[in-house]
């Protein structure tokens, strides 16, 4: 494989992290919190309940950046290969 066809292969891997997967997680549970507000109002348990919700939607979060990081890193590597490409070009 060439090194312009490992660039093109990367850009499109790069396209493939499933980030809007991760984002829409995010707004699940944030429905979910405001569908227990109106089941339980301001108790106890929906105190409890929010507070789980907010840890795992530090975790979506904290996923999300990783997601958007592994993105940028498959993507800085095509663009290392394609300039690598034109030196071996010239």
């Amino acid at each position: 494989m060439s090194i312009a066809e490992q660039a093109q292969q990367l850009h499109v891997l790069s396209e493939q992290v499933p980030v809007g997967g991760v984002q829409q997680l995010q707004s699940e549970l944030e429905s979910l919190q405001q569908q227990v507000v109106g089941i339980l109002g301001d108790t106890s348990s929906a105190r409890e309940l929010h507070g789980q919700i907010g840890v795992l939607s530090q975790e979506v979060q904290q996923l999300t950046a990783g997601m958007e990081h592994l993105r940028l890193m498959i993507s800085e590597k095509a663009i290392y290969h394609r300039r690598d490409d034109r030196r071996v070009d010239r």
